[in-house]
């Protein structure tokens, strides 16, 4: 950052964001404090009276007791994508975008770096296995970021290089509509450096429609930005699913924009052991292999279950956790068909996963019992659970009839996954 700040307090630490960048804050210097909803709560008598720097998740609201104190007490505050953007500065900056992938092609990207001597920092949106956490701190002049869409977050950073993976309906609490999405992405792209270069999904035609508007530019006239396309590849891999070979081919993409070798690329790849849920096999219930994903967007439902029967065939159980009320209400049709068009007939789907400071009273009129029933209609056998003790209990019951459980969901589901394996 370019100003030095020596004490900063986190509200909202154990987000999967602010945890990488209070890592970084702490290997760089600063000492750090934190508050989170899950470990004590919010409070003003948590922000230490000698902070000088508050740094809050984006889902934290403006009135919240502990952002009120620092305004009382004077210390500047900054959102989370503002405070990375600030980090970032003065870096060469790779941003990776997308609906779905961002966070596998920002850790892969990394990985090949590392390899290749760059020696780059890195911030992922999930904890990569090979690094045990979800951030690396490197001394090179590189940064590897996850670049959020969420209200436009990733329009605090400035990159050199820029990833677009995919664009799909999402965060309709806060996108009007799939236009808006595809503006912000347009707008993202702006934010390239002059002579910066965008890697982009040459299957996806709305990201293709978006990476080729001619209009983007900077209040002066077109960037001379470069345009490079990429198509899923077919690298040898130790993480599966077609989604998987997308991913590679960006960051292949990317990292031979910096000369690094394509013996090089793949060798790196070949050994890239994956990050946390993401498609991440956790152990065995007895002789059932149990994997936990992240999956919570139909598109990704659908991948991982293609995926999951690509391995393991018909004797696959999925297990479904939705994420927040708003995203299953506007996605209920696309999250209906995902299942429906799946080749695995066995679901079980727990009630809806509650997003803290993202929940509107209007969208509680929307359950997992109302996904059952549709899906049902479309001949799976698919059934409910009221809440994640029930989810393992039924799970647990029925794991000797397969040959995998894949658990998926950005909520607590994960817990289901650890339990069956750790019991």
């Amino acid at each position: 950052m370019e100003k030095k700040y020596n004490k900063i307090h986190i509200i909202g630490s154990q987000g999967i964001g602010l945890s990488a960048l209070a890592g970084l804050l702490s290997a760089a210097g600063a000492r750090i404090s934190g508050s989170d909803l899950e470990t004590g709560g919010h409070g003003a008598a948590n922000v230490p009276l000698d902070a000088d720097l508050i740094i809050y998740s984006n889902a934290v609201p403006s009135d919240n007791p502990e952002r009120d104190r620092a305004r009382e007490l004077k210390i500047p505050e900054s959102s989370y994508p503002q405070a990375l953007g600030e980090f970032a500065r003065g870096k060469k900056v790779i941003a990776v975008s997308g609906t779905n992938g961002k966070t596998t092609t920002t850790a892969m990207i990394g990985w090949i770096m590392e390899k290749a001597g760059f020696d780059p920092t890195v911030i992922v949106g999930s904890s990569v296995l090979d690094w045990n956490k979800n951030y690396r701190a490197g001394k090179g002049d590189w940064i590897v970021l996850e670049a959020d869409e969420y209200k436009r977050a990733f329009l605090n950073y400035v990159p050199d290089i820029a990833v677009i993976t995919n664009i799909a309906l999402d965060h309709l609490d806060y996108y009007r509509d799939l236009d808006d999405i595809k503006q912000a992405f347009t707008e993202f792209i702006t934010k390239l450096k002059p002579s910066g270069i965008l890697v982009y999904n040459l299957e996806d035609e709305n990201t293709v429609a978006v990476s080729s508007d001619p209009s983007p530019g900077d209040g002066e006239g077109q960037r001379e930005r470069s345009l490079i396309g990429f198509v899923h590849g077919n690298f040898k891999l130790r993480v599966p699913g077609q989604f998987n070979q997308q991913n590679a081919a960006a960051a292949s993409a990317v990292c031979r924009v910096l000369g690094i070798s394509q013996k090089t690329i793949e060798g790196a790849l070949a050994t890239f052991r994956g990050t946390w849920r993401r498609f991440e096999r956790v152990g065995r219930l007895g002789s059932t292999e149990i994997i936990s994903d992240y999956a919570h967007h139909p598109d990704g439902v659908r991948a991982v279950l293609a995926a999951a029967n690509e391995i393991y065939g018909g004797k696959t159980l999925a297990v479904f956790q939705p994420h927040q009320h708003n995203r299953t209400k506007k996605l209920f049709a696309q999250f209906v068909e995902a299942f429906s068009a799946s080749p695995v007939n066995d679901i079980i789907i727990s009630e809806i996963f509650d997003v803290a400071g993202r929940e509107q009273t209007a969208d509680q009129d929307v359950s997992s019992k109302d996904l059952v029933r549709e899906i049902k209609k479309c001949g799976k056998h698919v059934i409910y659970a009221n809440n994640l003790q029930d989810c393992e209990t039924m799970t647990r019951e029925l794991a000797k009839d397969y040959n995998a459980i894949i658990i998926m969901g950005a909520g607590d589901i994960y817990k289901v996954a650890d339990k069956l394996v750790n019991t």
